[in-house]
């Protein structure tokens, strides 16, 4: 065997001249090559000596250090380890192996290390262990890498000259003297048992060097695509990848090339997400969010023919998320939605035993999971024991979706799958390590990222091309004649100092050799400079600006253009490496590429045409009209919603209500003044239901603040949570005043309250282009009351950061809901129904009554030059209402689809975010112009439109 041994070599992709066979090795009639670096080659050293094992995930062997540096309990890491225990493990350990690797023996070693706290911590803990496997009872440590480099270095010593390795040379690609001092150590124990040591002779070429930078990602890809297509001879053509390609890979594919596929590198694989997650939805104190994301938790490749796999059947979770969107809480009580959603569950297993049933078992084991019996936490300790369950739920779920016969599922998603089991039990074989039964929470996810699996998930595709892709310079093959490098940016990678200069010392005593950070940049960027030297032409692009950050070359073509100063003398104005670079025979900008009609880059071009500039026209109106009749799309029921919809935005209404467009998240779990809203209304309903705010009867304080706090849970549990206690207090005293205040109010006023959360429905007679249609108009009321006298009250909560905008309403004749509210409202009575906005947050009524509301002025001033007093009782806007409601659903069943509102936007190139004093007189206008008519127009909001994008108002044209 010939070995071509190079520190940076491990993940290079190629292997010799030679032919390659199925083991990756090359083979010719001299022996077999094998191209590694130091990883490898220490596999080979162990697999001629007969010491391989099993790989162990280093969280294990982090696990095990944990419980040794307990037992140890050195003075030096105490604190860290009370308040850190995993992390501190982890930094020990790393300083363990980098001793052990450069050659510590602790057996072995007398020194003394009083004045060296962490190499005393060291020694401490390392009299404990006891290398051996997993399975050895005896073991407290699985070796690692350093301790296997130890075991080898010893074999070979011992056996070496006797053994037959089967190795006859090694050519060294770095010089030997540049090598950590352990592997010196091992080359030269090779070198005594017969096997010829070499080192490869320099490259003394200096590569013709291009820079092409644009000023992003696209540009650049756009030059590096076009060279590469053109490209003539790609059998010697070596491409490397500073980093993601997927905006070279986009523009390869427009030209018909081979794409390369390498993903955005990242700490860990997206898959490594899933257990963070379910740790997260189960663990005390449950957060609704959270759970949320837990039960929406999906596996599956965009633009794959195979469905995507859910951890929770969607049956299942589509009922659980329906739950928590109404009531955004878990609670135990039998109305609530949660409840009502397992019963339903339960009650359909009757009709389908063997589909349905499955699925009420599974909603009825993630309910015990997170609400009956989850994992005990107590004062932030995670009790391992009562985790095991859940973790057992976890394990089989994803087993099964790994194994559901008669499903089919992309390559990718089963790949994910699979990471995210490899994940699950790397993170059980870590905790099965550790000595305490409890920990931490921030140290149970600590030790869930610390399993995580590293290797990048990426859906990008490469396409077999003849040319070789590496990662690094350093693994640039032999025999290549020209290297396009993608990306030479910077890396942030740099080596880092581990040891002080005293412990450096204290160590060399001890027989170990460390290697400063500085030695191994200094052999990683030779490694570099070394595999530049291969080609006679180097292109590099690099943009300007990676994702907005500026971007500046790597330093390993700094180093090259030293070299090519002293190879050229009279080429440059200068030997300093900024003159180098930028030199215009160097540095190609990408408008420099381009002349008249040929784009030109070292020996390729190519003919382009010029094409004309798209542009992106912004709309000006937004309104439509379409040809036919839509007769069909017109509704059979109507809300008040609904009727602030046709009435502000037609179009909105047609896109949401009768063809369903609506926004992504359908299953949004309430939060902010949503939920407060939500939870508020739910208290008011119980205490009137229960009798203790009806009939006359005034509910006490005590009786509120009860009621809220059993409602928490069911409808408010975000405010349960860590670090929400002052807002839950602040919500909590600004709720038991205000509903004080509303209920007192209502009694002072001789209203007695009949009803709260209470349904209607109204048959309404429309006219629609000219023919009569009935539509059933229907709602909730919040409250609903009477005076002595029979004449009704209907009262609408709102939880809202500012009145503003209902006082406006009602001044300005706008309040659709209560005139909606007054005209289904049974008669009795003198006068109209009483219709009242209450404001929970502020505690005060809006409506024209003066005795309920004193802030009431009757309406618009007498001097305002409007026609029409909006100010009257809303009842009174009814034939208004019905008008414009007729004239709206005319126009859509004609094809006339109106958003004024939007087309004011439009018209004047502004977006919804935007304030202006003309475009505020415009929409005025059309309130007037409304008015004169008749009818009414509600001037929503338009920055609240769920439709902006797509009106293209938003700033995006596209």
């Amino acid at each position: 065997m010939h070995i071509k041994f190079g520190w940076a070599l491990d993940r290079a992709p190629w292997q010799s001249q030679n032919s390659v066979d199925s083991t990756g090795t090359t083979t010719s009639p001299a022996g077999t090559t094998v191209v590694t670096g130091p990883l490898g080659f220490l596999g080979v050293l162990q697999t001629r000596l007969g010491t391989t094992r099993t790989t162990v995930n280093r969280p294990v062997r982090i696990a095990q250090y944990r419980s040794l540096m307990a037992e140890a309990d050195h003075p030096w890491y105490q604190r860290s380890f009370a308040t850190d225990p995993w992390n501190t493990a982890h930094h020990l350990l790393r300083l363990r192996d980098d001793a052990i690797e450069a050659g510590w023996q602790s057996t072995t070693d007398t020194e003394n290390y009083a004045e060296h706290p962490r190499l005393d911590a060291l020694a401490a803990v390392e009299r404990l262990v006891h290398l051996g496997p997993d399975h050895d009872r005896n073991a407290t440590l699985v070796p690692g890498r350093a301790d296997d480099l130890r075991e080898v270095l010893t074999l070979i010593r011992h056996h070496g000259p006797n053994w037959p390795l089967g190795i006859d040379t090694i050519e060294i690609q770095d010089r030997l003297t540049d090598l950590p001092n352990t592997w010196q150590n091992i080359l030269e124990a090779l070198n005594i048992a017969g096997v010829t040591i070499t080192e490869a002779s320099p490259h003394s070429g200096v590569p013709e060097l291009t820079i092409v930078s644009g000023p992003d990602e696209w540009s650049t890809a756009e030059g590096a695509a076009r060279w590469l297509s053109n490209a003539p001879d790609r059998d010697k053509l070596c491409i490397i990848s500073g980093g993601s390609t997927t905006v070279l890979d986009h523009e390869l594919a427009r030209r018909g090339t081979p794409t390369l596929g390498i993903a955005r590198r990242s700490a860990t694989s997206p898959s490594g997400q899933v257990l963070p997650v379910f740790l997260s939805a189960i663990l005390p104190p449950t957060d609704i969010r959270r759970v949320a994301e837990f039960l929406s938790l999906s596996f599956g490749a965009p633009n794959s023919e195979a469905s995507a796999k859910a951890l929770v059947p969607r049956s299942v979770s589509k009922a659980l998320l329906n739950a928590l969107t109404a009531e955004p809480g878990l609670s135990g009580d039998p109305d609530s939605a949660w409840m009502k959603a397992l019963r339903d569950l339960h009650d359909d297993a009757d009709t389908d035993p063997e589909v349905k049933a499955k699925a009420a078992e599974t909603a009825h084991t993630i309910d015990r999971l997170i609400r009956l019996s989850p994992p005990s936490v107590d004062n932030d300790l995670v009790d391992l024991t009562t985790l095991q369950p859940a973790l057992d739920w976890l394990a089989s779920r994803l087993r099964a979706l790994a194994h559901h016969p008669g499903e089919t599922a992309s390559e990718t998603t089963t790949t994910f799958i699979t990471e995210a089991t490899t994940h699950l039990t790397s993170f059980r074989e870590a905790l099965a390590q550790l000595s305490e039964r409890k920990l931490r929470v921030r140290e149970l996810f600590d030790i869930a990222d610390a399993c995580a699996p590293t290797a990048p998930h990426s859906t990008a595709e490469a396409v077999a091309a003849k040319w070789t892709v590496v990662s690094e310079p350093s693994e640039v093959p032999d025999d290549c004649e020209t290297i396009l490098w993608w990306s030479s940016c910077r890396s942030d990678s740099s080596e880092t100092e581990l040891w002080d200069p005293e412990e450096t010392a204290a160590l060399s005593h001890a027989g170990a050799q460390i290697s400063t950070a500085a030695e191994r940049e200094r052999l990683r960027q030779a490694a570099e400079l070394r595999g530049l030297r291969h080609a006679a032409t180097l292109i590099c692009f690099c943009p300007d600006r990676v994702r907005g950050e500026v971007t500046s070359l790597h330093a390993a073509l700094s180093r090259l253009a030293e070299d090519i100063a002293a190879s050229d003398p009279e080429r440059f104005a200068s030997k300093g490496v900024d003159a180098v670079l930028g030199d215009a025979s160097v540095a190609r900008p990408v408008p420099t590429l381009h002349e008249a009609e040929t784009w030109r880059l070292c020996d390729v071009s190519t003919t382009l045409d010029e094409v004309t500039l798209e542009t992106t026209t912004p709309p000006s109106t937004i309104s439509r009209s379409l040809d036919g009749e839509f007769t069909h799309i017109l509704p059979d029921r109507l809300s008040f919603t609904q009727i602030e919809q046709l009435l502000s935005d037609p179009l909105g209404w047609t896109l949401e209500r009768a063809l369903g467009i609506k926004r992504g998240f359908s299953s949004e779990v309430p939060t902010g003044n949503r939920m407060i809203g939500t939870f508020v209304h739910a208290i008011v309903e119980n205490l009137v239901t229960r009798g203790a705010a009806a009939n006359g009867s005034l509910p006490t304080t005590p009786m509120i603040a009860d009621t809220f706090d059993r409602f928490v849970p069911r409808f408010a549990s975000e405010l349960l949570l860590p670090g929400q206690k002052a807002r839950l207090g602040t919500i909590r005293s600004t709720v038991l005043a205000s509903l004080t205040s509303l209920f007192t109010a209502l009694q002072n006023r001789g209203i007695t309250l009949t009803g709260a959360e209470a349904d209607f429905t109204h048959a309404w007679e429309l006219t629609v282009g000219g023919s009569p249609r009935t539509v059933e108009l229907g709602g909730m009321r919040d409250l609903e009351g009477t005076f002595d006298d029979g004449r009704p009250a209907i009262i609408d909560l709102k939880w809202s950061n500012s009145g503003k905008r209902y006082r406006t309403m009602i001044d300005e004749g706008e309040a659709a809901q209560l005139s909606v509210y007054s005209r289904t409202a049974e008669a009795g009575g003198d006068g109209n129904p009483l219709t009242a906005y209450f404001l929970l947050k502020q505690g005060r009524f809006v409506c024209t009554d003066s005795a309920l509301d004193p802030d009431f002025t009757g309406g618009l001033d007498e001097t305002d030059d409007s026609e029409t007093d909006f100010g009257r009782d809303p009842a009174g806007l009814w034939p208004r209402i019905e008008a414009s409601v007729e004239d709206a659903l005319t126009k859509i069943a004609t094809g006339d689809f109106e958003s004024l509102s939007a087309d004011v936007y439009a018209d004047f190139g502004i977006t919804p975010e935007e304030k202006s004093t003309d475009l505020n007189k415009a929409i005025k206008a059309i309130k007037d112009a409304a008015s004169a008519e008749g009818r009414l127009f509600i001037d929503k909001p338009q920055r609240f439109s769920a439709f902006n994008i797509i009106y293209g108002i938003a700033g995006d044209h596209s």
